[in-house]
């Protein structure tokens, strides 16, 4: 395995595939009426889609919230979903605090997040009922709904994430036989794919370990380049045990090795 001293361009050419930052980037001159006609015919379209943007990475900063502790990760630790079963892992008050935090953000999201934050308070009130069978409220809780929501705004957010830089840990690759090897992100956990979303080359992932992946680029066929702690997602024990004191960002519990796995 080799050290990562240059990080930031080798996570750039792993989520992009872009070698050469600068060749699109050669200055460009406009005449000053030119500029100020395009000034004024666009101005306020420009201003209004930047604050959408901002609006946008705002309200997903505050879902992912900080290592992996924000309140969109809250709701997805409350529910184990696994071989066709699901179930409530937390406690009602645990729910009720992420279900509040939930539709306050909702009542404040840019149009690109409203559908899937109303699908997910939506969703969060089938937990509730979950979590206090004892109410007698019907319970409406639908997993294959919760998988998609999550999924959609995974994708929509994962791009504000932010992850710790921190190195492998010694013989990481070494540590799991079999690993690391090419797989289709259609077979990993759906947390992991929705991750990834729309930032696949070719539609593959490098799986890392059981249950940990980085994005697969066909311009890098060394695998062993892939053990880059700001470009993973996967199961957080598996993160934690590749990579010591990087975090709980793109990490979740009970991520298991997909079906093209050892």
């Amino acid at each position: 395995m080799r050290k990562t001293a240059a990080v930031p361009v080798l996570a750039l050419l792993l989520l992009t595939g872009c070698t050469d930052a600068g060749s699109d980037a050669s200055p460009q001159t406009a005449s000053p009426s030119a500029s100020s006609s395009a000034g004024q015919s666009a101005g306020q379209p420009a201003e209004a889609d930047e604050a959408a943007e901002a609006t946008e990475e705002q309200i997903c900063s505050e879902l992912l919230g900080a290592d992996g502790k924000g309140p969109l990760y809250q709701a997805i630790s409350l529910m184990r979903i696994e071989d066709g079963t699901f179930g409530f892992v937390g406690s009602p008050e645990a729910a009720g605090a992420v279900d509040e935090t939930l539709r306050g953000l909702a009542a404040d999201a840019p149009p690109v997040l409203e559908p899937q934050l109303a699908g997910l308070t939506q969703a969060v009130g089938g937990v509730l009922a979950l979590a206090e069978p004892s109410t007698g409220a019907a319970v409406t809780f639908d997993p294959f709904a919760w998988t998609d929501t999550i999924g959609d705004i995974l994708a929509v957010c994962a791009r504000y994430e932010v992850g710790l830089a921190k190195p492998a840990a010694e013989g990481a690759s070494a540590a799991y036989p079999g690993y690391p090897m090419v797989v289709n992100a259609s077979s990993v956990d759906y947390r992991v794919a929705a991750w990834f979303s729309g930032r696949l080359m070719d539609g593959r992932l490098v799986a890392l370990a059981p249950g940990l992946y980085g994005p697969y680029n066909p311009d890098v066929p060394d695998l062993s380049l892939y053990y880059v702690s700001t470009t993973v997602a996967g199961d957080s024990a598996v993160k934690q045990a590749v990579f010591p004191g990087s975090g709980g960002t793109a990490s979740w519990s009970g991520v298991r090795p997909g079906t093209e796995e050892p």
